[in-house]
């Protein structure tokens, strides 16, 4: 009896400590995947300011305050910039002490944001194609990369959402 009880007891500290690791395991894990989710939400936040000035562009086109060349120019650029930005979303660290299937899951929202950023310079780039040759095409393609980058940012926020829920972040 006395040697079930010691076993017992032996089993519920094990599990105890199991546990507790887990919990260290867990807030580091957490601490890890928002150190990612800062990073990657700073080039995003980059790449917004850039798209506003797509818009910008784009106003200025329409009412006729810039010139089609300058335009074309400044939309060069612009995607240029972008692309710039689409760089460093693909660097984001992911730290190689998560569990595989964690550091999968952000290498890959990571890699899909990047290629919406990459849609979104596209844009520019079709609209800059149009202003130069007419050529009605570029304003459907325009619209096609317009729609790829709604639905893959949603996708990809819905997955780090998902990423964040199970690793025990709210």
């Amino acid at each position: 009896m006395k040697n079930t009880r010691r076993k017992i007891a032996f089993v519920v500290l094990s599990i105890f400590l199991f546990l507790i690791g887990c919990g260290e395991d867990n807030k580091k894990h957490q601490a890890q995947v928002l150190a990612f989710e800062q990073e990657l939400m700073k080039a995003v936040k980059q790449a917004d300011e850039t798209a506003t000035e797509f818009s910008v562009i784009a106003d200025n086109i329409k009412n006729q305050k810039i010139s089609k060349e300058e335009a074309v120019n400044r939309l060069k650029d612009l995607k240029k910039d972008m692309s710039r930005i689409t760089d460093k979303m693909h660097a984001t660290k992911v730290d190689d002490t998560l569990p595989s299937d964690i550091k999968d899951k952000l290498s890959d929202i990571k890699d899909r944001m990047a290629y919406a950023y990459f849609q979104k310079a596209k844009v520019a780039g079709h609209l800059a194609t149009y202003l130069e040759n007419g050529d009605s095409k570029e304003l459907k393609t325009m619209e096609l990369n317009s729609k790829k980058f709604e639905e893959e940012i949603g996708l990809v926020k819905s997955d780090l959402k998902e990423v964040k829920q199970s690793v025990g972040i709210k």
